[in-house]
């Protein structure tokens, strides 16, 4: 277990001078979203960071789709977790479909593309009455 650290509280307004990743919260209650595992909605939080830096500097491919870099040792870096690790996260969220990951070619890092994670909701089977 990690040392108890001593640290000081928060006063007035100083909780509003942070920056915070946001993970959707549809990935924490849609039913379709609960075998994909907290590391990975994690790591879909970082990535959603990054495609907002991306999208604001025009990475756009020619069908307009914003794509980033985001290489596994940033993954290894962010979450302190090994390259294994980093990989499995990946194609979690591949599996899932949540990215996509395209390959540029050997020594170059693969073009990755965030999905929109708002999907229809489920429709039930309607009820019948008699």
């Amino acid at each position: 277990m990690p040392e108890t650290l001593n640290l000081n509280y928060y006063y007035g307004n100083e909780a509003d001078q942070y920056s915070f990743y946001r993970i959707p919260k549809i990935l924490l209650t849609d039913r379709r979203y609960k075998g994909v595992s907290l590391e990975a909605k994690v790591l879909y939080g970082l990535l959603l960071d990054r495609m907002g830096l991306s999208a604001r500097n025009g990475w756009l491919d020619d069908n307009g789709r914003v794509f980033l870099y985001f290489t596994q040792e940033e993954v290894m870096t962010m979450l302190d977790c090994g390259k294994d690790k980093a990989t499995k996260l990946f194609r979690e969220l591949e599996g899932i479909g949540l990215v996509e990951r395209k390959k540029q070619g050997q020594g170059h890092p693969a073009r990755i593309y965030v999905k929109n994670f708002i999907m229809e909701p489920e429709h039930s089977a309607p009820v019948q009455t008699a």
